[in-house]
């Protein structure tokens, strides 16, 4: 239940500069992980060096079947901030900002906006850092809609906010990410410059797993190169957990551990061949830990614990929303963590690649998966330049040349079947294919049913060609740009709103041009002093800034 009084005071101070002794919310800090699945000791992975992480699973409450919407990062992370499947906002296709053919970013509709802008609305402060990647934006900092956070590019963003100010925070951590992986010659200048990158950052660090400490799955090769890639996952989780120590410890040194929900997360699985990208659990299942000082506690069961409840990526935004008592949207299609409603499936989506076209549907319940083909012909392991840099995927392609892998080991290279059925339980590796066996005809057209509901309700470009969904988002392959908003004076106040081309665009204002907040209501005016103003429209170009003097 929200507190409509506190949050209108909470408001009122945060539109007119007024001052409170102390904000009752909670601040949330995600630390988020690229490229990583649940390789963490406390949940069971014993070669996993993970003492800083482990404690995050002792104090808080671990969801083990937590899922992303994509087995691929920018997919992944526009459903994240908005709270909506990226098939349903023209967010699929992995990377819009870089296509080959013609660059562009996703629209969504108007009234969709990324949560951490709501919560800017009711007074917190929101940061991140290094990475934003929605979709409706590029990848770096200054890409994207200026409203979503105070800070882009601060690790420790919190440091920059009003004195008692709650805030929300993502911090990226990129050690994990696939180009950690990358040794030898790289196929690209960009290939290069990121191994480089990479390598600066683990010669910090020792490597203490060594690979004939490993486990090599069933579907890889046990090769030298296959080995080492893992134990270099590894060897990158023992720095990140590290970094998660550091960011811990300044949480603690500025006073604000006990005030502070921490959130650990990935945006997919690992960057090893038949992980990332892929719909399989490998790519799309992730670590998920929550901790939540026992002020802040709305768990009904004890928080200590691990939670088998089906989890997906559209369940984070929603669940932040109620952590901070404010009103999740109608729009938003996931379910707090705290509700007494459950998914019954989590449901993902693989689009294209880099180059390569497909568009693939999966759906899964706590025991099964299904996964449907709509592009026949294309195989799972597609030549996608940046992965082949990849010495474990390169000693796989000359093993298959050579005929020297296994069946289960080729099925990657194979053409995907038209429908997948999986019993997670008795294959976790996913490689019987279950769907033309008799006794599970009931099961599958249970979930083929459910997916093509899913598909109807939330596929909304379905029948859009990419060329056709860019044309539609930025016509003439230009970027369309946001419309000045226009306003009113009404006595001590700025009344602001946008013109009908731009409707629905988010709109800031600022006292010197330089921190903006995002308009929620009338404006204070005041004698002799300005204000800016300018608009966005996701995956537009924003306005030019308005200055009004008084």
């Amino acid at each position: 239940m929200i507190n409509y009084s506190k949050h209108f005071l909470i408001i009122l101070c945060f539109l007119f500069g007024l001052k409170i002794s102390s904000d009752p919310r909670p601040n949330i800090l995600i630390i988020m992980a690229d490229d990583m699945s649940p390789k963490i000791n406390a949940l069971g992975d014993k070669t996993a060096i993970t003492p800083n992480i482990d404690k995050l699973v002792e104090s808080g409450k671990s969801y083990i079947n937590a899922f992303t919407t994509a087995g691929v990062c920018a997919c992944s992370r526009s459903s994240l901030l908005t709270g909506k499947n990226q098939i349903s906002i023209g967010a699929m296709h992995m990377r819009t900002s870089t296509r080959t053919e013609v660059p562009y970013l996703a629209v969504p509709d108007s009234n969709i906006k990324a949560f951490p802008e709501i919560l800017r609305k009711f007074g917190y402060f929101t940061f991140t850092n290094d990475k934003l990647d929605y979709q409706f934006s590029g990848i770096l900092p200054g890409t994207g809609p200026f409203t979503i956070w105070n800070s882009e590019d601060s690790f420790y963003g919190w440091k920059e906010r009003q004195t008692k100010q709650p805030f929300f925070g993502i911090i990226n951590l990129t050690v994990t990410h696939e180009s950690g992986l990358f040794v030898g010659k790289m196929n690209s200048a960009l290939a290069t410059a990121i191994k480089l990158r990479q390598k600066a950052i683990q010669f910090q660090y020792d490597a203490p797993v060594k690979s004939k400490d490993v486990n090599v799955p069933a579907f890889l090769p046990d090769t030298k190169e296959i080995r080492e890639d893992i134990a270099r996952v590894y060897n990158n989780i023992y720095i990140l957990d590290l970094q998660v120590k550091e960011i811990l410890d300044e949480l603690k040194a500025d006073g604000l551990i006990e005030n502070t929900i921490i959130i650990f997360t990935s945006d997919h699985g690992d960057g090893l061949p038949r992980y990332k990208r892929e719909l399989f659990d490998t790519g799309i299942n992730v670590p998920l830990i929550m901790v939540i000082p026992d002020k802040f506690n709305k768990w009904e069961t004890d928080p200590n614990s691990k939670s088998e409840r089906l989890i997906s990526f559209l369940d984070i935004a929603p669940t932040i929303l109620d952590l901070a008592g404010i009103s999740v949207p109608e729009y938003m299609d996931g379910i707090s963590f705290f509700s007494s409603n459950e998914n019954r499936y989590i449901f993902a989506a693989r689009d294209r690649l880099d180059n390569q076209e497909g568009k693939v549907r999966a759906i899964r319940d706590k025991r099964y998966k299904l996964i449907k083909n709509f592009s026949p012909g294309i195989v799972g392991a597609q030549k996608l330049e940046f992965r082949e840099n990849l010495q474990s995927v390169k000693k796989m392609r000359s093993m298959l040349n050579k005929g020297t892998l296994t069946a289960s080991q080729k099925i990657w290279f194979e053409k995907i079947p038209e429908v997948q059925l999986y019993d997670l339980w008795r294959d976790p590796n996913e490689v019987q294919n279950l769907a033309n066996k008799e006794s599970m005809f009931s099961k599958k057209s249970e979930l083929e049913d459910a997916l093509d509901n899913w598909i109807k309700e939330n596929d909304v470009y379905a029948n859009l060609l990419e060329d056709d969904l860019s044309e539609k988002f930025w016509p003439n392959a230009k970027q369309p740009i946001t419309d000045i908003p226009v306003f009113h004076n009404d006595g001590e106040f700025l009344i602001v709103e946008n013109t009908n081309r731009s409707n629905g665009a988010s709109i800031g204002y600022s006292y010197d041009g330089k921190k903006w907040k995002v308009y929620s209501g009338p404006i204070k005016t005041y004698p002799r002093k300005k204000i800016f103003l300018k608009s966005v429209k996701y995956g537009w170009r924003e306005s030019a800034v308005v200055k009004i003097e008084f």
